[in-house]
């Protein structure tokens, strides 16, 4: 039996504790605070946990979700009561759109303090409404689904909120309760999966493919079908081979061509796409059937609005039975991706200093090296999507699940953890503002790579048709900024290099991507002006 320090209170949280770790929990990211004490001492104390402390309870989150996604099972966050929790929501729904396991464990006051203006006191019973797959109250000694519930297909955040009354910490002397009998847990049924993949061989075949992290023996399969001539489409947050078609935004850039691009059947693989297009050309040219594979959706998502079945199976399964089938592809979107390339390639020779060609390179570079890759929203994913060289060689991650700013760089920073390839945030300079805190902690390793796109503000509001024009553009929609990364890089104890053109680029990326000790920022300096006529005219060359 484990020995543990003890508190008066509260009955059988010692033994929810453990249960989670007999059931595979071993990591736990922990926000300071006083009423959830005996959570933190419970998960310090058993021995089974890897605990994280990091102030911030929004970047903790993140942190979290970074350290899940990278471990591919649940992590723990934990923090006090009140507003606390509230902080948590931002990454609890982009881990619920994006399918990734979490337990949240907030602490609460007792139920009859709520409601009475006690102090940290606010209503936290399903605190986090839809966006989680299952919450409840902890309830001494009963037994828990929190992992399975996590776990099953569609994977998830779950929450407990645990009521915790004083005292918080143990007196000398004092012992925890024994831990009892761990007491089984009800398996969360697996539903059952279809086996019915046959396409009509005489349709012509349009598949997409929404963001997935890397799986090769689905990527063998995907190059299959591109290579047999059927459109295997999908931005760079769909991990994809080099074979399929990974400049879909510019492809579907000329309207004149979409009616020959308009397939009579449509299946989509994995999650959200990025761009607006693929969406949009769906939904206005309907294929006569649309399928969407997921083995066990959570709702059904139908993105295209033009949804038929929905395939609960598992997406190699599914693979595998087209590869070998008699299939005919959309013929004119091969066509077109060729005169896509050929643009791209007598165009990324110019030496703009812009970021469009910046992110250019970078790619090609950041593809040679061991690293994986975090894109920020919400340009810098973008111009991914824009650029001739592509990720072929290098996962990428993304926080596409809500597609919000909040916690880019925290994410980057969790997943960090436990890999030892370089770790690679390519950010703009209001996500990395908005989210510095994701360096306020001791867990910033000398893996992690931050390049900072610094055009002072956020630049993507220029280019929107529609917000571009607006006069009130500059002052409420554009989030002017004249700061640099620099001081916060001080504070963390990282280096620091600013470039302000091709010369300064070239020379720092000669070392930066090499083995440090500490952790490394590059700020890369642009005017957002230039950024933007060259991005408007570079489009203008697919849409004739």
């Amino acid at each position: 039996m484990r020995l543990f320090f003890a508190m008066a209170y509260p009955d059988g949280l010692v033994d929810l504790i453990d249960g989670l770790h007999q059931q595979g929990v071993n990591e736990a990211i922990i926000c300071p605070g006083s009423r959830n004490a005996p959570i933190m001492l419970a998960l310090v104390r058993h021995g089974g946990f890897h605990c994280y402390s990091i102030s911030d309870e929004r970047s903790a989150g993140f942190f979290g979700l970074g350290r899940a996604l990278k471990t591919k099972k649940p992590v723990i966050i934990c923090c006090t009561s009140g507003s606390a929790g509230l902080n948590f929501a931002p990454a609890v729904a982009e881990a619920f759109f994006q399918e990734v396991p979490i337990i949240v464990l907030t602490a609460d006051r007792p139920a009859e303090w709520i409601g009475q203006w006690d102090g940290q006191t606010i209503y936290q019973e399903n605190l986090f409404g839809k966006h989680v797959k299952h919450a409840e109250s902890f309830i001494p000694f009963q037994p828990n689904q929190l992992v399975e519930k996590a776990m099953a297909i569609p994977q998830g955040p779950v929450h407990m909120n645990v009521p915790i009354a004083e005292p918080f910490y143990p007196t000398s002397g004092e012992a925890l309760p024994q831990i009892r009998e761990p007491q089984a847990v009800e398996a969360y049924k697996t539903p059952e999966l279809d086996t019915d993949f046959d396409v009509n061989p005489d349709a012509s075949l349009l598949i997409t493919v929404g963001q997935r992290q890397f799986n090769q023996a689905e990527n063998k399969l995907f190059a299959q079908l591109a290579l047999k001539g059927i459109p295997v489409v999908g931005d760079a947050t769909a991990n994809l081979p080099s074979e399929c078609q990974l400049h879909h935004d510019l492809i579907w850039a000329n309207e004149a061509n979409l009616s020959s691009f308009q397939p009579e059947f449509h299946i989509h693989f994995g999650k959200s796409f990025v761009s607006k297009r693929i969406k949009q050309f769906l939904r206005n040219h309907k294929p006569n059937a649309s399928w969407l594979v997921h083995p066990n959706p959570i709702e059904q998502p139908d993105p295209f609005q033009c949804l038929t079945r929905v395939v609960k199976a598992k997406s190699e399964q599914v693979l595998a039975s087209l590869c070998q089938q008699t299939l005919r592809g959309v013929s004119a979107v091969n066509s077109a991706k060729n005169r896509v390339e050929a643009i791209q390639e007598t165009y990324f020779k110019k030496e703009s200093w812009s970021e469009l060609l910046i992110y250019n390179q970078l790619i090609g570079t950041i593809d040679a090296q061991d690293s994986e890759v975090h894109i920020a929203n919400s340009l810098a994913i973008r111009y991914v999507n824009w650029t001739e060289k592509v990720f072929t060689q290098t996962e990428v991650f993304s926080n596409r699940g809500t597609s919000g700013i909040d916690g880019c760089l925290s994410t980057a920073i969790g997943a960090s953890q436990k890999t030892t390839k370089l770790v690679i945030s390519l950010i703009g300079d209001v996500a990395f503002q908005y989210d510095r805190n994701a360096l306020w902690n001791s867990y910033v390793g000398s893996n992690v790579r931050i390049i900072i796109f610094n055009n002072a503000g956020g630049g993507i509001f220029g280019i929107l048709d529609g917000a571009k024009d607006l006069p009130e553009l500059g002052e409420f929609m554009i989030t002017h900024q004249p700061f640099r990364a620099k001081n916060t890089a001080l504070d963390a104890g990282i280096d620091y290099l600013e470039v302000h053109n091709w010369n300064e680029l070239n020379q720092e990326l000669s070392h930066f991507f090499e083995p440090s000790d500490r952790a490394k920022i590059l700020e890369i300096c642009t005017d957002s002006t230039k950024n933007t006529e060259v991005l408007q005219g570079y489009m203008s060359l697919f849409k004739h």
